[in-house]
């Protein structure tokens, strides 16, 4: 008998509910070490350090607006040098791209340019990674890979299905014939 797997991630999100979500999300990792509490628990900051700099993150902050094909998150972010302010990455996605899992984003976040410089890339790529793991973590639930993650009409939609099947003389992968009567690697 198949195993059911209990559904807690729907396949649509609205901007208040994928805001939390990624609330939940962008904590990181304890820098001790220890085991991240469950995605359930909530803090309303955290502090992510990252070469001897330190930036208090205020997940309660966390803001979304979805536009066809693009997703906006605002984050306020605090040193003290530069006091609080927000970041907002830019991430285009596609709508209804048969891309899936594909996304483009500004160089830095737009807001306070010292914060954009040093703590902008590392925003724009806890953003994606949460965006990553929240598709991952919908797909595992219904006992499939993640396919896809669209913006339209206001929604963040997840998509899942069956893996792409890879089979060995695809391209990139050992066993792929070279065109000259051989198997790369085999001269």
């Amino acid at each position: 008998m198949a195993r059911q797997t209990s559904i807690t991630i729907p396949d649509k999100f609205n901007e208040a509910d994928l805001a939390a979500e990624l609330g939940l999300r962008l904590r990181g990792m304890p820098a001790g070490g220890s085991r991240q509490p469950s995605l359930t628990t909530s803090a309303a900051t955290v502090i992510w350090i990252d070469a001897g700099d330190e930036v208090l993150v205020h997940l309660d902050s966390v803001q979304v607006r979805m536009l066809n094909g693009t997703l906006l998150v605002s984050v306020d972010l605090e040193t003290d040098q530069t006091g609080c302010s927000p970041l907002v990455v830019a991430l285009s996605l596609g709508a209804g791209d048969p891309a899936g899992l594909v996304a483009t984003t500004d160089q830095v976040p737009r807001g306070h340019p010292v914060l954009a410089s040093r703590w902008g890339r590392p925003l724009q790529a806890a953003v994606w990674a949460s965006l990553l793991g929240l598709a991952k973590d919908h797909a595992i639930e219904r006992n499939a890979a993640p396919q896809a993650i669209q913006v339209m009409q206001g929604e963040l939609s997840l998509q899942a299905g069956q893996p792409a099947p890879i089979s060995p003389g695809s391209p990139g992968l050992p066993g792929r014939h070279d065109g000259h009567g051989g198997h790369e690697g085999q001269r």
